[in-house]
């Protein structure tokens, strides 16, 4: 056995010099730098936090891609996953709705996160029962992400009015009554129940006419998803597109049924100054005639008050017996807006642009996106207003700085589209979340991989947008 030597004088060196450095360092005077040593032993503490999860992925049964996508979408929304579930055990087990959503819901299950590496799954059992209700879900020809979801979207819908009865909106509590307008302003209270599907949300849209102020009754009808216009410019925000979609638009082509009225009004007046002219100058003639004509004056007069009522408090009320008049078409104003944002918020980034030429293109713009939304801009306070060129509601009435609860929503998953208009590839990223910590997984087809946040939100493609309310 072999031993490495020092000369004499060398080892003296050695030890006086290591007696001298260990003086040094107890005494403070001396210390050794290790902070690259600290740095990766503090990327190692932060990497063995994170939990460590893998996420399955799909396989791609000949341009299935879009579906892939919107499944591992889906699949990242607790709530949603939760409401399958509800379905799928409440659904009749005879009718295609409830195949679907037992398809849905096992390929849901296998897609959640998991401990170790696994096969890809194969989504052909849940492609061929929505083929049964869609056949071109069963052609091999590219499919639209955003259709696919509606599809699911309303078989889940159908499954529910099958189980539950097909209740109207104040049957199910979604909207609470509304007290009538007064003094242009209406008090909207909020829905007393809320309904289980999680994509549900409302919306209140008007039509005001320019010309005489008469709004339309304030009409709410349920959504599931948004599809905002993507601003042609080469950069946008999410914000901006929805901006442009709850913007007062003006149409020109617009026919008020109070100017009706009122111009009917006119036109029966007239008439019924025609009739006691006739009937002035028939006192000496035809008395069978004079009679007829008072006849008609005295229906007119009471059509008049009829219509002069329905003027003043409701210009929609049914108006049997009476004919209307036929003014030229008016310029009115439309805004539609949040009435009451749903638990989970979809938002369909519409690209599509439409040539002179009758083809269509895609819009290449850039949308950034941020990790919170707060969509109190462009939802409906408790006041509504009337005026044609005013918002429905806003911070004229609430206040610049007003921030209605239930109007902030966290990005949980976006569904990107590489590509030209009509052919491309459709991917998912989605974050997995497990306590406070969070990882964004890409996954394309089989293959998932995770990626920072950074590189989700600077995709710029996104075409589906998938946030939960916090």
């Amino acid at each position: 056995m072999s031993t490495l030597a020092f000369p004499g004088n060398t080892r003296s060196l050695l030890v006086v010099a290591s007696m001298g450095v260990a003086s040094l360092m107890a005494l403070g005077l001396l210390t050794l730098s290790t902070a690259g040593d600290g740095k990766r032993d503090a990327r190692r503490r932060q990497k063995k936090r994170r939990p460590k999860v893998h996420l399955r992925g799909l396989y791609n049964l000949g341009n299935t891609c879009f579906l892939n996508s919107t499944l591992q979408a889906l699949a990242s929304l607790a709530a949603f996953t939760d409401y399958v579930d509800r379905s799928t055990a409440a659904a009749a087990s005879d009718s295609e709705d409830a195949g679907v959503t037992v398809q849905l819901k096992h390929v849901l299950d296998q897609l959640g996160p998991q401990p170790a590496r696994v096969a890809a799954l194969s989504p052909r059992a849940l492609i061929g029962s929505l083929s049964q209700k869609s056949r071109w879900l069963g052609s091999r020809s590219e499919q639209d992400a955003h259709e696919l979801f509606q599809l699911l979207s309303s078989t889940l819908q159908a499954a529910a009015a099958g189980r539950t009865g097909d209740g109207s909106l104040f049957d199910s509590g979604f909207l609470a009554a509304t007290p009538p307008i007064a003094n242009g302003i209406v008090s909207s209270p909020q829905p007393a129940v809320d309904l289980e599907n999680p994509l549900l949300g409302m919306a209140a849209s008007r039509t005001a006419c320019v010309r005489c102020g008469y709004t339309e009754a304030i009409r709410h009808s349920t959504f599931d998803n948004l599809s905002l216009t993507v601003p042609r410019t080469p950069v946008a925000t999410v914000e901006e597109c929805l901006a442009q979609y709850t913007a007062i638009d003006r149409l020109d082509d617009f026919k008020c049924r109070s100017c009706t009225i009122a111009a009917t009004i006119a036109q029966t007046k007239r008439d019924i100054a025609a009739c006691e002219s006739a009937m002035a100058k028939e006192r000496d003639g035809s008395a069978r005639r004079a009679r007829r004509l008072g006849d008609t004056a005295a229906r007119l007069r009471e059509q008049l008050g009829e219509l002069e009522a329905a003027l003043a408090s409701n210009p929609e009320a049914e108006l049997r017996g009476i004919r209307l008049a036929s003014p030229p078409p008016g310029v009115s104003t439309r805004q539609t807006m949040i009435a009451r944002p749903p638990r989970i918020l979809v938002l369909h980034l519409s690209r599509s642009i439409y040539l002179p030429t009758g083809g269509t293109a895609k819009n290449p713009a850039h949308v950034q996106l941020q990790p919170l939304l707060d969509v109190s801009p462009f939802a409906t306070t408790g006041h509504i207003s009337t005026s044609a060129s005013a918002p429905i509601s806003g911070a004229a009435h609430a206040g610049e700085k007003a921030r209605r609860r239930n109007c902030l929503f966290r990005l949980s998953a976006v569904v990107v589209h590489s590509g030209a208009h009509d052919s491309g590839h459709f991917c998912a990223y989605r974050c997995v979340r497990t306590g406070d910590a969070e990882q964004w997984f890409l996954v394309s087809d089989i293959r998932a991989v995770p990626v920072p946040l950074e590189a989700v939100l600077d995709a710029g493609n996104g075409y589906l947008l998938f946030y939960e309310r916090i």
